[in-house]
């Protein structure tokens, strides 16, 4: 891929995570986002442009391995490529507002991602803040554990859940039994992409 000049690149990213977002990525199955990889390869904006510099077959690697990958943090506002997300997700200063209350401010320079975190402060205390999808749980309460062991500020696991997305009372019960058997304290929130201003557009099909 390093013969392909970065803004090109990004254009080809862009276009792929335009189309994410149409689709509803988080509601797509496995074997209907292998359906579109598939169909990347053949769209000839992403696949027709990458073919010219690798293997159809590395085409879909690379989709899937690289701009797919990020596209979770991207979509949180982190990493290389959040710039070219259309719908981002709330960024860390917003789920802080909406877990911890308008009195905690994000602690600029503590950004860290994989899994996602920060610090927050109201003044006198300051806590981390991890987030991710239940589905993301173990490395949420290891990072939570490693905070705690190396004397980090007081760490909080955030499940968070997206538009259309719901857990049962049991899920939210063993997310908690987990927290409070690893010493860490456990909280949900559901959130909802927000539609760029003029995102209009129809992902091809």
């Amino acid at each position: 891929m390093s013969e392909i000049q970065d803004p090109l690149r990004r254009e080809i990213i862009g276009e792929i995570y335009r189309q994410a977002d149409e689709l509803g990525w988080d509601g797509l199955s496995i074997s209907e986002r292998s359906t579109w990889y598939n169909r990347w390869v053949d769209d000839g904006r992403i696949g027709g442009v990458l073919t010219r510099y690798m293997p159809r077959e590395r085409a879909r690697l690379w989709i899937k391995d690289v701009p797919m990958k990020h596209y979770n943090r991207a979509r949180s506002g982190i990493g290389p490529y959040a710039d070219l997300v259309r719908n981002p997700l709330p960024g860390a200063a917003q789920i802080a507002q909406l877990v911890f209350g308008c009195e905690w401010d994000f602690v600029e320079g503590t950004l860290r991602e994989k899994p996602n975190r920060c610090h927050l402060s109201n003044g006198p205390e300051c806590v981390q803040m991890i987030w991710g999808t239940s589905r993301n749980l173990q490395s949420l309460i290891w990072a939570g554990l490693n905070t705690r062991v190396d004397g980090g500020p007081r760490p909080v696991v955030v499940v968070t859940t997206r538009q259309g997305e719901r857990l049962s009372e049991g899920e939210r019960a063993r997310h908690q039994r987990l927290g409070e058997l690893a010493g860490l304290e456990v909280r949900h929130i559901a959130t909802r992409a927000t539609r760029a201003p003029g995102n209009d557009g129809e992902a091809g099909r």
